[in-house]
């Protein structure tokens, strides 16, 4: 007899959960003042946990989605004054 297959809600679980690890990761090394690619570089482990674990469009989504963040992030550390806060609120 073959093992059921996981729920979906397991599946997205595990995904968001290598997601965040990744994420963290980067975060991490960028705080300690690491260039971008170092930290991508020294987080690799985590992103082949990420990209086994959830669909390559969600990858694409998520790390576009983080990108988007950190840049408005900077922005508003900046003072940028952004005419329409609606458009980059989430």
């Amino acid at each position: 007899m073959s093992q059921p297959e996981p729920s979906l809600k397991s599946e997205r679980r595990k995904c968001y959960e290598a997601r965040d690890k990744y994420v963290d990761c980067i975060d991490k090394f960028l705080a300690q003042g690491k260039n971008e690619q170092e930290a991508e570089k020294a987080c690799r482990a985590e992103r082949k946990g990420f990209n086994g674990n959830c669909p390559t469009s969600w990858v694409n989504h998520f790390i576009r989605k983080y990108q988007f963040e950190r840049y408005k992030k900077t922005l508003a550390e900046q003072g940028v004054n952004i005419a329409d806060k609606n458009a980059l609120s989430e």
